[in-house]
């Protein structure tokens, strides 16, 4: 910038040359922040996925698995819900055809869900599995 008398304005110039680094330090440390956000985030996803899996593994060991609904929660801010339903023509499952004889074995379907709260609102993790079961007398 030339000032009207030739002289040369370094005020103008010495704030652009300050401005300049601090927009760029500004810049870097948000870009920081939202890479240590979502490594945050992606620490509580896993950790939900370990817990699902671990609650998902203790349903397959149960000898007697009945139907029902279990939840608790687990610390560190995560809840869980476990049912177990038998499965039925929204599974895939499909009726004997007339004359087939009833089968001994059924199925049954197993679904762990994990929630937890971040900033960013609710989040959720679900799984969930089929296990071969017997059949009730009553059935």
């Amino acid at each position: 910038f030339q000032a009207e008398d030739g002289i040369r304005d370094y005020k103008v110039t010495g704030v652009q040359t300050c401005a300049l680094p601090i927009f760029g330090v500004t810049s870097a440390m948000q870009v920081f922040g939202s890479g240590v956000q979502l490594a945050r985030a992606a620490s509580r996803r896993s950790e939900a996925v370990v817990h699902a899996r671990a609650l998902m593994d203790s349903a397959l060991w149960i000898p007697n698995l009945r139907a029902g609904e279990t939840h608790g929660v687990i610390g560190d801010g995560y809840r869980w819900v476990r049912s177990i339903r038998p499965a039925g023509p929204e599974d895939g499952l499909e009726p004997p055809d007339e004359g087939e004889t009833e089968s001994e074995i059924g199925l049954a379907v197993i679904s762990v869900l994990i929630e937890w709260d971040e900033t960013s609102g609710p989040k959720n993790y679900r799984i969930g599995t089929m296990r071969v079961i017997p059949k009730d007398p009553g059935e």
